[in-house]
């Protein structure tokens, strides 16, 4: 699957508030504050591939980057703190959105671990 499907189905599937901007999910996802937890939540993921895509926009329009541990995304975003963006899954099980005030995530995933 390319990315401009793969990120197709996980919009449809989660319809999140903001693909855009401040991204977010909306109120029926959990929440963690990107303070206390932006570079260890990602240490509850399993070691299978994380699929980050960025806000929607021109620039980073339907680009996928395959991280190939998920465990491993918070420590490799660190040195871009305030960065916003979308993580799931190869089966779209669960989606997280990380912006500069919380890390909202829905689905089959607890980030609490």
């Amino acid at each position: 699957m390319d990315a401009c499907n793969y990120i197709d189905q996980v919009l449809k599937k989660y319809m999140p508030w903001r693909i855009e901007g401040h991204l977010a999910i909306g109120d029926n996802a959990k929440r963690l504050s990107t303070d206390d937890y932006e570079f260890k939540f990602s240490l509850c993921l399993d070691n299978k591939p994380g699929y980050i895509f960025f806000e929607q926009n021109t620039i980073n329009k339907d680009v996928v980057v395959i991280i190939e541990d998920a465990r491993n995304i918070s420590k490799l975003m660190e040195n871009s703190s305030g960065m916003e963006y979308f993580i799931s899954d190869k089966d779209i099980s669960y989606l997280i959105s990380v912006n500069w005030y919380s890390i909202e995530y829905v689905g089959n995933i607890e980030l609490i671990c």
